[in-house]
């Protein structure tokens, strides 16, 4: 009987332990916690429920379905291969936390911690990706959505060694929004990838946050930039728009904040640039529109090459850079006002007698820091130098600078004063002029 009791209750606790698949009808047997078994016992559109245990990982997902986790449910790879393969269309995964895919980079295939091969329409969202070599690897599937994902990568000094944290190749109409990744060699990288949203995502200490390759008509909007080597690189891609980034810390010779490389068509607006070594890289760009930015603080402005050409810069506010913008290789056909509006020069003494928010006379800023920095990059680590100021007075004095840009419709900076209005000046002169002839003549009368 004791023999029997005991066998009863070890049969109990096997079934009170065992993950099993909900919403789908019934499972075959399976171990315990082998995601394999259990993913093949669920029937399609079903729902399979993981609890907060460690499960095999190597796993493919070969039909729709959603596999949701709880707090500490992990999948964890044998370092093998990818931790998720998923070859179907609208499979779901949420709440887990993913790890351990293969590290090989002499493997014919990248591996990942989520590797995407086709279908459609999957959803990926609250999953934390660790010790992975791409965090999640989409390719030939359109219109996923990819949110709240962390990915966390092995930090700047193993760039080289790993992947992306996410990376999109030949996939369209994606949104991915909400993701927090760093430490991995790219942030997000898009390779022939068009009409994509990347929204309010967090991307540090990686090469670039973002990284365009032949990607058309992208988005990119409030997403925060800190601390790579580039925020953003554009290349070879058209028609992107981004809007209110904030792009902070990128610093060292080769830093930027934005690099468009052979691009057409970008639209940027609202965005943020703060401390970059060059907030804005220019090279073989053309018909760019670069409006109601604000660049504070970087060493470089904008710095723009001669092979970029009709780019519009108009109501950006360029504030205590060291140099606003350097033109190297020659002066290409960009314009600095639209509309009978330019942009806000911080230094730069205006008058506004009319009132009309629009400074007088032009703002022409000269430099012969190009001229370093064509002989040597080496030149952005001394560009916060004594020695960089005295050089440009040099220059200046022996009339060795050249024009940088001419912003024939420079706007006022609203400093909590307003512009006088037409005439106004009169008053302010006469009642001054007439306080200083009273000083005068009273003088001369005690005498």
């Amino acid at each position: 009987m004791r023999r029997a009791a005991l066998c009863q209750a070890a049969a109990m606790l096997l079934l009170l332990f065992t993950a099993s698949p909900v919403s789908g009808g019934n499972a075959a047997p399976h171990s315990e916690y082998n995601l394999q078994e259990l993913i093949d016992a669920t029937p399609e559109y079903g729902t399979l429920q993981l609890k907060g245990a460690v499960y095999t990982g190597n796993a493919t997902i070969g039909k729709p379905m959603t596999i949701t986790g709880e707090d500490g449910t992990v999948i964890q790879g044998d370092g093998s291969g990818n931790v998720v393969t998923i070859l179907s269309s609208h499979v779901r995964l949420e709440h887990i936390a993913i790890r351990h895919s293969g590290m090989s980079m002499s493997s014919g295939e990248e591996y990942a911690a989520v590797k995407v091969s086709g279908g459609a329409h999957h959803v990926l969202n609250r999953l934390r990706i660790e010790d992975a070599y791409h965090g999640i690897y989409i390719k030939n599937a359109d219109d996923n959505e990819i949110s709240q994902v962390t990915v966390q990568g092995r930090g700047q000094q193993e760039i080289a060694s790993q992947g992306n944290g996410i990376q999109l190749i030949h996939s369209a109409g994606n949104t991915l929004k909400d993701n927090v990744i760093s430490g991995m060699r790219d942030g997000i990288y898009f390779y022939y990838a068009d009409r994509n949203r990347v929204e309010r995502n967090a991307i540090s200490e990686t090469r670039y946050g973002l990284h365009y390759m032949n990607s058309n008509d992208n988005t990119f909007t409030g997403n925060r930039f800190s601390r790579n080597t580039g925020g953003a690189a554009i290349m070879l891609s058209k028609r992107i728009e981004l809007t209110e980034n904030d792009f902070s810390f990128h610093q060292g010779t080769q830093a930027f904040g934005i690099l468009m490389q052979e691009t057409e068509q970008v639209q940027m607006s609202g965005n943020r640039f703060y401390q970059n070594q060059r907030a804005l890289y220019i090279d073989n760009a053309s018909r760019s529109r670069i409006a109601e930015n604000l660049f504070l603080h970087n060493k470089v402005g904008v710095e723009i090459w001669s092979s970029a050409s009709q780019q519009v810069f108009t109501r950006n506010k360029f504030l205590r850079n060291v140099a606003p913008v350097i033109v190297v290789g020659g002066q290409g056909s960009n314009r600095w006002s639209d509309q009978g509006q330019g942009n806000v020069w911080d230094g730069e003494p205006l008058l506004d007698l009319n009132g009309d928010g629009i400074g007088d006379d032009p703002v022409v800023y000269k430099s012969s820091l190009y001229k370093l920095i064509q002989s040597s990059e080496l030149s952005y680590l001394f560009l916060s130098s004594p020695a960089i100021g005295l050089y440009e007075k040099i220059h200046t004095l022996l009339n060795q600078d050249d024009v940088m840009m001419n912003d024939p419709n420079p706007v006022m900076e609203a400093r909590g004063t307003l512009p006088l209005p037409p005439m106004a000046w009169l008053l302010p002169a006469a009642i001054a002029l007439g306080w200083l002839g009273w000083r005068v003549y009273g003088r001369r009368r005690r005498r």
